[in-house]
C-alpha cells in the first residue's frame, strides 16, 4: 500500500488527519511498513473510548519504529519554540509606604478574592461580616472575608474573619470543619456559613476556599516537550555539577533517547539559579564562588551548552540576586549580562504566568511553602505537591502574612492567583513531586544541590537531578535522573 493508499485509507474509516499526522504518512522513511502502520493505528484509535476521530502527530509517531533517526531529526525542525509572558511583575512593581500601603494590598486582595469567589455557584451569594449583625437565630448567611486569626477555646475552633465592613468571630460546629478551618491559611479569603445562636454566638458548619473549578486543561496540537527545572545553586559547593553536564550531554543528544531529546522545545527554571552571597549565617563556608556576579557567569557558561532551539526561561527565587519581597522582578541586566546576552533565554519575575505551545504555565519559586507547610497539619516537605494544592484552593500564592516570607506592600497583589494555569511549577523545597489537582498538572522540580548542612540540621532529605519532562501535548510527565540513582528511569 502506498503512502497515498495509506491516507485514502484512514480517510475512508471516518478518521480526519491533522496536518502534521498527513506530513509525516506522506513522508514515511524507507523501510516502514505503511500499511501495516495504518491498519495498526486504526486499531488502537477504535479502542480509546470518548475521544475525537481525529489522528494526530503524536499518533503516527508513537507507532513509527525507534531506529528511525532520520524521522525523528526532523521533528526538531518542524516545531519552533512559541514562547508569550502573559503575566511578568517585573515591569509593574510599584509599592506604597507603610501601613497605608499594605493596607491597599490586602483590599485589593480581598477585592479580587471576592470576585473569584462570587463565580462558584455555591458561593456566589456570598454576603459581608455587616450581614450577621441582624441575624435572626434560625437563619443561616454565606459571608466571604479573610482569615484574619484562628484560635482554641474551650475545646472549639473560633475564627476571626474581617472584611471592609467589619469584623466577626464564628465558632466551628464540628470537627469536619474544625479540620477544613485549620487547613486554610490564615489571611487567605474563607467563606463561611454562619448561624446564630439564642446566645448571639455566631457558628459556622462549612468553611470553603475559593479554589480552581473541576476543569480539562488545554493541551497543545503539536508533540513538544518541556523540561522543569529549579534550585541549581550554581556557586554552591554543593551543586551537583557532575549530574547537570550528565544532563547537558543528554540533552544534547549524547545519551540516545531521541524520541525525548527531540521534541524539547522549553527549558524552565523556577529560581534559584546561583546560590547567592549572605542568604543566611555562614552560607560563604559552602560557597565555591562568593562574587554574584561570577556565579551568574559560571551560569550562562553552563546555560550556553544548551541547544540553540530550546527557549531557555529564568524566573528568580530567594537566593538570586534580587529584593527577597514577593512580588520579585526578574534580576537586573549587570548583575547577569552574559545571561541576557543569550538569544534563547527570558527572564521573567516571580510569579510569572507563561504560555508554551499554547500551554498555560504558573511559575513560582514557591518561598511561602515553608509557611504553609509550617502552619498546617499533616503536610511535609517530602511531600511538596500537597502543599502546592492548598496554595491553589486558596487562589493566592503566598497568602500568610508576617511568617518567613516577606510581603511587598505593592498597589495590587500580584500573588493572586487569578487565572487556572495547565501547569502550575515550584521548586524551593528541593523535593521532587508531581500531581493532578482538578485539571491542572502540579510539578515541583526538586533540586541539582547536595544536602546542606542546614538541611541535615532540620532533617530534609533533596532528592536531586531528577528531571521531570511534560508532553504539552497531553501534559504527561516522563522523568529522567541524572543522578546516583541512574539514567535513564521513568
Amino acid at each position: 500500500m502506498s503512502e497515498s493508499k495509506a491516507i485514502a485509507r484512514v480517510l475512508s474509516s471516518g478518521y480526519m488527519l491533522d496536518a502534521k499526522a498527513f506530513e509525516m504518512i506522506s513522508q514515511l522513511p524507507d523501510g516502514v511498513d505503511a500499511e501495516g502502520l495504518v491498519e495498526k493505528l486504526l486499531e488502537q484509535k477504535a479502542g480509546i473510548l470518548g475521544e475525537g476521530k481525529v489522528i494526530t502527530e503524536g499518533d503516527v509517531a508513537r507507532l513509527i519504529p525507534q531506529d528511525q533517526p532520520e524521522q525523528q531529526e526532523t521533528l526538531v525542525v518542524h516545531d519552533p519554540a512559541e514562547l508569550e509572558v502573559i503575566s511578568d511583575p517585573t515591569q509593574a512593581i510599584a509599592p506604597a509606604q507603610g501601613a497605608e500601603g499594605f493596607g491597599r494590598l490586602f483590599q485589593d486582595r480581598y477585592e479580587r478574592l471576592l470576585s473569584i469567589v462570587r463565580e462558584r455557584l455555591d458561593t456566589k451569594s456570598s454576603t459581608s461580616v455587616s450581614a450577621t449583625r441582624n441575624l435572626v437565630p434560625g437563619k443561616k448567611v454565606k459571608v466571604a472575608g479573610l482569615l484574619s486569626d484562628r484560635s482554641s477555646r474551650r475545646g472549639f475552633v473560633e475564627l476571626k474573619v474581617d472584611d471592609p465592613t467589619g469584623t466577626m468571630k464564628v465558632v466551628c460546629q464540628d470537627k469536619v470543619v474544625e479540620k477544613a478551618a485549620l487547613e486554610a491559611p490564615l489571611d487567605s479569603m474563607v467563606v463561611v456559613e454562619v448561624s446564630k445562636g439564642r446566645s448571639g454566638q455566631l457558628f459556622t458548619d462549612s468553611v470553603i476556599l475559593p479554589d480552581v473549578p473541576g476543569r480539562k486543561a488545554v493541551a497543545s496540537s503539536h508533540r513538544v516537550y518541556a523540561i522543569l527545572l529549579s534550585d541549581l545553586h550554581i556557586g554552591s559547593r554543593m551543586f551537583l555539577a557532575d549530574d547537570f553536564h550528565r544532563f547537558l550531554q543528554w540533552l544534547n543528544g549524547g545519551l540516545g533517547d531521541k524520541d525525548v531529546v527531540n521534541r524539547v522545545k522549553y527549558l524552565v527554571i523556577a529560581g534559584d539559579l546561583v546560590d547567592g552571597v549572605g542568604v543566611y549565617p555562614g552560607q560563604e563556608f559552602q560557597l565555591a564562588e562568593r562574587d554574584p556576579k561570577k556565579q551568574y557567569e559560571m551560569a550562562a557558561e553552563l546555560l550556553r551548552q544548551v541547544p540553540g532551539h530550546i527557549q531557555i526561561v529564568v524566573s528568580p527565587g530567594n537566593h538570586d540576586a534580587v529584593r527577597q519581597a514577593l512580588p520579585q522582578p526578574a534580576v537586573s541586566v549587570d548583575m547577569a549580562e552574559g545571561l541576557y546576552s543569550m538569544e534563547n533565554l527570558r527572564w521573567v519575575g516571580d510569579p510569572a504566568y507563561i504560555k508554551l505551545h499554547g500551554v498555560t504555565f504558573l511559575v513560582y519559586h514557591g518561598k511561602s511553602l515553608d509557611d504553609v507547610i509550617a502552619t498546617t497539619p499533616n503536610l511535609a516537605y517530602d511531600r511538596p505537591t500537597e502543599a502546592m494544592k492548598l496554595l491553589l484552593r486558596a487562589r493566592h500564592l503566598s497568602p500568610t502574612y508576617g511568617k518567613r516570607t516577606a510581603l511587598s506592600p505593592e498597589i495590587r497583589d500580584y500573588m493572586v492567583v487569578d487565572r487556572v494555569p495547565d501547569v502550575f511549577h515550584v521548586g524551593h523545597v528541593h523535593t521532587y513531586g508531581e500531581l493532578s489537582y482538578r485539571g491542572t498538572l502540579l510539578v515541583n522540580s526538586g533540586t541539582w544541590q547536595a544536602q546542606t548542612n542546614f538541611q541535615s540540621n532540620m532533617g530534609l532529605e533533596p532528592t536531586p537531578s531528577i528531571v521531570p519532562v511534560i508532553d504539552l501535548s497531553t501534559l504527561k510527565t516522563v522523568r529522567r535522573n541524572f543522578g546516583a540513582a541512574g539514567f535513564p528511569a521513568s
